[in-house]
């Protein structure tokens, strides 16, 4: 599965657009991002690129790279002094866990995300990594690995820290990754769950229902956090007509405000109300016939690797948008897998609002028999016409 989406990844190219208007919008967070998993689209940003802290999303993380070490989730662990002291002096959030007690990784996992878990947290690093300052040594060398150069991690709890901090386009990337874990996706979305000792936990999502009496039958899962310099952060999933999105907001303000759903299940609901999906190609269609050479194939069709679709505005039909491919009909043999052939443009109103890399899965040869044959025609063929011409001239020679 893991290669199945890297290797959709290489024809993901997206085009930053702005369809939603912040004036269209409002929300409590004062910076937020919208980001589509399936095609790399935005749909929200503002102040996407400016550092905030995480506060308790840095959690998502953790939970992420726990995962990476964890060769079963059923087996039995034990939680050490190392993983509570001091805790309660930082006025950290715990799962409830004492220093002796039996627990299963699935149990910290998900104590680390629906409660918070400082001590999940703690617990987790020193089992998969053999310490705290070797995960967070593994947290920022996952971010830079995924590209993110604006974003430091100094703990694994989220604890506020001046050298610990992100962006909202950085987190949106962060659990994007972490939703390629099916684990972390079972835990990210759990609404409660009951520990092997009883323990029972409810999610961000959960409290913001129970406490607030809010809505959040459309959103698939979420992981928020609060300190007093970070407010109230929240990194959510939600999916509109087959896509689903990544919404990651910060500083919204009051602790027990539940604002953050508030902004989730509201932009659940603008998205829901004002956007639809345009299919663009079904998987296999073809997107751009080649002519190759030298091959008795003679034609190469691209098609589409996927379904590629886009959400749009719902006055919006695919009749209004123009699709054009760049680049060269034809190609010479041989052509290697990964290298981009091409680019599939889709425009708006004379404004490009996607591109889509047209990258080779494989690699095209032509046989040995395709290229005698193919130039033992090209030789033939002046060959032939000198021939015939020399034919014609005797004859006429002769005449004469």
């Amino acid at each position: 599965m893991k290669k199945i989406a890297s290797l959709l990844c290489l024809f993901i190219l997206f085009v930053t657009i702005q369809p939603v208007q912040a004036k269209e919008i409002q929300l409590f967070s004062k910076y937020y991002y919208l980001y589509d998993r399936s095609n790399e689209m935005v749909y929200l940003d503002e102040k996407s690129d400016e550092k905030i802290y995480p506060a308790s999303m840095t959690k998502i993380l953790t939970v992420s790279l726990a995962l990476d070490k964890i060769p079963d989730i059923h087996q039995k662990v034990t939680i050490t002094s190392q993983d509570i002291d001091g805790l309660l002096a930082l006025q950290a959030t715990t799962a409830g866990f004492y220093v002796g007690e039996q627990v299963t990784y699935e149990d910290l996992l998900y104590g680390a995300l629906l409660p918070s878990g400082a001590d999940a947290c703690l617990a987790l690093s020193r089992l998969t990594y053999g310490s705290t300052k070797q995960m967070v040594a593994a947290m920022n060398q996952k971010v830079k690995s995924l590209g993110l150069t604006h974003s430091h991690f100094q703990n694994v709890t989220g604890l506020h820290d001046e050298n610990h901090y992100t962006t909202v386009k950085d987190m949106a990337q962060i659990l994007n990754h972490a939703l390629s874990n099916k684990e972390f996706v079972k835990v990210f979305n759990a609404r409660e769950y009951t520990s092997s000792s009883n323990h029972h936990w409810i999610s961000s999502l959960q409290r913001g229902k129970e406490y607030k009496g809010i809505d959040i039958s459309h959103i698939d899962g979420g992981k928020s956090g609060f300190t007093d310099e970070a407010q109230l952060t929240f990194a959510s999933t939600m999916t509109i007509d087959h896509h689903q999105l990544i919404l990651v907001t910060a500083y919204a303000k009051g602790q027990h405000s539940q604002n953050h759903v508030k902004d989730a299940v509201h932009v659940c609901d603008y998205m829901t109300k004002n956007f639809h999906e345009i299919v663009l190609y079904k998987k296999d269609e073809t997107i751009q016939d080649y002519w190759i050479f030298p091959s008795f194939q003679f034609q190469y069709h691209y098609p589409a690797y996927q379904h590629i679709s886009l959400l749009v505005s719902r006055d919006i039909s695919k009749k209004d948008l123009k699709f054009e491919v760049e680049g060269k009909n034809y190609l010479l043999l041989p052509q290697h897998k990964n290298q981009q052939i091409g680019k599939l443009k889709v425009q708006y109103q004379q404004k490009t609002i996607y591109e889509y890399p047209l990258i080779l899965t494989h690699d095209i040869q032509s046989s040995m028999m395709d290229t005698i044959g193919i130039y033992g025609i090209l030789i033939c063929i002046p060959v032939a016409l000198v021939g015939i011409i020399v034919i014609i001239k005797r004859k006429k020679d002769k005449h004469d």
